[in-house]
């Protein structure tokens, strides 16, 4: 058995949907952001401040901070979801099926309800 196999099973190349471009440009989205914000972490030499007072702080006030700032950063991922929907819901009537297909549409509805409420309303709530 090749390690491949070992840690992906039978995943492969043909899982990824590279004939859906809503996802593969948010893919390229997210990816970009992703190294733009290492890449400034790094610039700006942040990565030893962050460690020590942020990421493995015990103070409650931070935690506080840190959970209010994962809420508001979620809240704009579900908000980018309610757009979608509304969006689908406004372009799909008749025969027309919107811009997203079926199960994409349904994707996005589970995960918006998961993350408004654990990921927005649970860390507002607490934080």
């Amino acid at each position: 058995m090749d390690l491949h196999s070992l840690i992906l099973g039978r995943l492969g190349w043909d899982a990824i949907p590279f004939h859906e471009p809503i996802l593969i440009a948010t893919f390229a989205v997210v990816l970009l952001g992703g190294v733009a914000l290492v890449a400034a972490i790094s610039y700006f030499k942040l990565w030893r401040y962050l460690w020590l007072e942020w990421f493995t702080s015990i103070d409650h006030k931070k935690i506080g901070i840190m959970y209010m700032i994962l809420g508001l950063i979620m809240l704009l991922r579900g908000f980018s979801d309610a757009i979608m929907m509304r969006i689908q819901q406004a372009i799909a009537f008749g025969d027309a099926t919107g811009y997203l297909p079926p199960h994409h549409y349904d994707q996005i509805f589970t995960a918006h309800g998961v993350i408004m409420i654990f990921f927005v309303a649970m860390p507002l709530v607490t934080g």
